[in-house]
């Protein structure tokens, strides 16, 4: 009876290590270890596209006159770049060039001698270029795309024209810096979509000081 008794024990024991053991293996078969997600360095390289877009701004005119415009209107170009991409981070530099026609016309009054009633005509200021040399650093949201930040020194070539004194198309060179943000999208291997915000900044030029602020599109090649 007794012998009869252990005999029994160990049975169960033996089916039970074995249902424990098939248990775990069916559970190791259905849990597996998650995998991480894997970028590929397809952002890195060499790029030339084209953009195009919509600007506004400010040119503040010194002196008695005290003259604000805010010139606006479209601008279109072209940029090329190298980007360079670590695991999710992709840093690099870029320079653009755009044909612009952000202009506006303004009735000003030019006083010639403090007290005396002066001179109403108009004053046109238009900025027909813009560039940039950046730099970008930005962030993989999703593989396939990318957030980032730009900075960098910013030119603009602008004319100025009045009906006063007869002064038609004086031009002149800016110079300052430029900031912004974007978002650019890979559609397929070699191409790729953005939608991007520049802010220009200049620094005073022959009594007077402006700002451009731009929204583009551009679409790029990778090579």
């Amino acid at each position: 009876m007794r012998t009869r008794f252990w005999h029994s024990i160990g049975l169960l024991a033996s089916i039970a290590a074995g249902a424990g053991s098939a248990v775990a293996a069916d559970l190791a078969r259905k849990a597996p270890p998650p995998v991480a997600p894997v970028f590929l360095s397809d952002w890195a390289g060499f790029y030339i596209g084209i953009n195009g877009g919509y600007g506004w701004g400010e040119t503040k005119f010194d002196g008695p006159n005290g003259l604000k415009e805010k010139p606006k209107g479209g601008l279109f170009g072209g940029h090329a770049g190298y980007n360079w991409q670590y695991g999710t981070v992709v840093a690099g530099v870029e320079v653009d060039f755009d044909g612009a026609d952000i202009k506006e016309t303004a009735p000003a009054r030019v006083i010639v001698t403090p007290g005396v009633p002066g001179i109403l005509g108009t004053v046109t200021t238009k900025f027909d270029e813009l560039a940039t040399a950046r730099a970008r650093l930005g962030y993989l949201v999703l593989p396939n795309l990318l957030a980032y930040g730009t900075a960098g020194p910013g030119w603009g070539h602008s004319v100025i024209s009045n009906t006063v004194d007869n002064v038609n198309g004086s031009g002149e060179t800016n110079f300052g810096w430029t900031a912004g943000a974007g978002l650019e999208y890979k559609l397929w291997d070699r191409f790729s979509v953005r939608a991007e915000y520049l802010h220009y900044d200049f620094a005073k030029e022959n009594h007077n000081t402006s700002r451009i602020d731009t929204v583009r599109g551009g679409l790029s090649y990778k090579f």
